[in-house]
């Protein structure tokens, strides 16, 4: 069993249709969808079986979804067609399970099985999109999802007796936490963990940033940055002025990103949604949270409701919202990190990989350089105060490497070391820090034997 895309108005080579609204009539009065043998979509049109599903568009409408008619199932096997008019084309008889129930729904994503993409009349869904084929066509416009067990569509407008819908087996813990010091890549690493969640695939390929966005742009992942001024108010909800056309001010409780994100994720719990807090630990954890620090533990997700101070409203954090932080431990070492967050979450460090880094860059062997420098680091503070391998990862000149050093590592130490030279020059070497007068040797950063290895 299967889902398919068909549209019964592609254009033919003269950009003519190949259906007036007559034969569309007949086609729905007669519950048939039929394609020329001698045609391109044909090739795909065998590939239908009886008992697959299929929405039916008439058309490929770019900003609306307007032509999207009606949800069915093929009823028979691949049949000529005995209309004179189609002599020579194929046919399936199909069953009509829904009309669609909200028209123009409109979502800025484009794939050959969806219904604003051209030169699709036939297009099966593939395995992996299915749950976007639920949020972005069955639920929109017929208020359909998939079950999970069966794998048969669900009409939520018929009452059932079977239990509602889990989410997919849960892979990832449902809050973690990507730490360790600068540079090491955990904002990068949250694009593949991000996407691994929502499509319940473990962690291995590289980072697919076209993935990340497709899943951005359709509400599934949502990424906000916590700061000293982050609230409760911008998190979960709060009280906003609205000023109206004569200037008139009233206030209103508004929904915070958190709150209307769980609200998207409780309509789709077949799918699972990413909440990224990037410096998850320089905001104020008690503040922000409030009493969802309690709502996001595992074994309350979807159980146990909190009545929010604003609304009054009875809320609660879904099973299929993830929580993906990234922590920079230079900042903040997990041991002074809020204990109820601490708690709650699982922590998974990021340290520096001077082994994915050039061994030859003009003759300077960047792997040892990063080596010498951290271990240094060690001795003098800690290794949450490292340097990431991210820092050096693209350079492929000496001149890459001075930039680098000069621009973002030297004042990571001067910040280190609170602009002690002394302490900077034992981790960069003599050859780099002067210390009668206190500075650093910028011309010495294009020398490939002035660094330390």
């Amino acid at each position: 069993m299967a889902f398919w895309k068909i549209s019964l108005e592609p254009m033919n080579d003269k950009k003519e249709s190949w259906f007036t609204k007559d034969d569309w009539k007949y086609l729905a009065d007669n519950k048939l969808i039929v394609v020329g043998n001698h045609l391109y979509a044909f090739k795909k049109f065998i590939n239908i079986r009886k008992g697959d599903y299929f929405y039916l568009s008439h058309g490929n409408d770019k900003c609306n979804g307007e032509g999207v008619q009606l949800f069915g199932r093929i009823i028979s096997d691949l049949e000529t067609c005995a209309v004179p008019k189609w002599k020579g084309w194929s046919q399936f008889k199909y069953e009509v399970i829904k009309t669609t129930v909200r028209a123009n729904k409109f979502y800025n994503y484009s794939r050959g099985w969806t219904p604003y993409y051209s030169d699709t009349p036939i297009y099966l869904v593939p395995e992996e999109a299915e749950s976007d084929f639920e949020y972005l066509i069955l639920f929109p416009f017929f208020n359909m999802k998939i079950d999970p067990t069966t794998h048969e569509p669900i009409d939520l407008d018929e009452p059932r007796e079977t239990p509602a819908a889990e989410p997919p087996p849960q892979i990832f813990p449902l809050n973690q936490i990507l730490c360790g010091p600068p540079g090491t890549g955990k904002t990068f690493s949250t694009t593949a963990y991000a996407v691994a969640i929502c499509d319940n695939q473990k962690l291995g390929a590289p980072p697919d940033k076209k993935r990340f966005d497709q899943l951005r742009a359709d509400g599934r992942i949502k990424f906000v940055t916590f700061h000293q001024s982050y609230g409760y108010e911008d998190f979960i909800e709060g009280i906003k002025p609205t000023v109206d056309e004569r200037g008139n001010i009233s206030y209103k409780v508004e929904a915070g990103v958190f709150k209307k994100f769980c609200e998207t994720a409780v309509e789709f719990p077949t799918a699972n949604f990413v909440f990224i807090i990037d410096e998850i630990n320089r905001g104020n954890i008690s503040k922000i949270f409030g009493e969802l620090i309690t709502l996001i533990e595992d074994d309350k997700r979807g159980e146990h409701h909190a009545t929010l101070p604003y609304s009054q409203d009875e809320f609660t954090v879904p099973k299929n919202v993830y929580l993906l932080g990234t922590m920079n431990t230079a900042d903040r070492s997990i041991a002074l990190l809020d204990t109820a967050l601490r708690r709650r979450f699982n922590f998974v460090e990021m340290m520096p990989r001077p082994e994915l880094l050039r061994e030859n860059v003009d003759g300077l062997n960047l792997r040892k350089v990063l080596e010498k420098i951290n271990g240094q680091i060690e001795n003098l503070l800690d290794r949450d105060h490292t340097i990431g391998h991210a820092y050096l990862i693209k350079c492929e000149k000496i001149e890459d490497v001075a930039e680098i050093f000069q621009n973002k590592i030297i004042p990571l130490l001067q910040e280190y070391f609170f602009d002690d030279y002394e302490k900077i020059r034992d981790v960069l070497g003599e050859k780099i820090v002067d210390l009668k007068p206190y500075r650093i040797n910028v011309d010495a950063l294009k020398n490939t034997e002035s660094y330390p290895q």
